[in-house]
């Protein structure tokens, strides 16, 4: 019976081993902003209403093997064309976030909204509440740099082997 009540115990050891090894590697990749809320409200800093400040992104859990972060920002609108904010790419690894209004990490692409590579604020247009989607992308590899900068789908393109996870913050934003 000793033999038995041991090999019990041993079994039931090694199961809580294996729960907490599970615990371990489930840590999920998680983006957030210290300006916002996910599903909260836009701040208006952030739009056209403002100053159009580019804003604070932050993200936790890199999973192993990131070489680096892509972040997008867009909405969809009634009419179904596709309105980009922000294409971010080849923010290093090391790095868990960027400042507000910050323009020296990683390269700027093109955003739908006006000729410049970089952040362009939303302006809700019509009655309403508005959603924005800002997604963050960890990477197995860095992205060929172009000088012209990307648009968000040929970025996207360019990612699709190459994303480890994807964290989406939503926000929401009215006039």
């Amino acid at each position: 019976m000793n033999k038995k009540f041991i090999a019990v115990v041993l079994l039931l050891l090694l199961c809580l081993c294996e729960v907490k090894a599970q615990k371990k590697d489930t840590k999920t990749f998680i983006a957030f902003s210290p300006a916002f809320v996910n599903n909260g409200v836009y701040p208006k800093l952030f739009t056209c209403d403002s100053i159009a400040l580019s804003p604070p992104i932050s993200w936790k859990n890199t999973p192993n093997g990131t070489k680096s972060i892509a972040i997008t920002m867009h909405h969809i609108p009634r009419d179904g064309e596709k309105h980009v904010y922000m294409v971010l790419y080849n923010i290093p690894a090391d790095i868990s976030g960027i400042p507000q209004a910050d323009s020296n990490i990683g390269f700027w692409g093109h955003n739908s909204m006006n000729p410049i590579l970089g952040y362009s604020p939303p302006c809700s247009k019509g009655p309403g509440e508005k959603a924005y989607i800002i997604t963050v992308y960890a990477l197995s590899e860095t992205i060929p740099h172009q000088n012209e900068g990307l648009t968000m789908e040929h970025l996207l393109q360019m990612i699709k082997d190459k994303i480890l996870e994807t964290s989406v913050l939503t926000v929401k934003y009215s006039r």
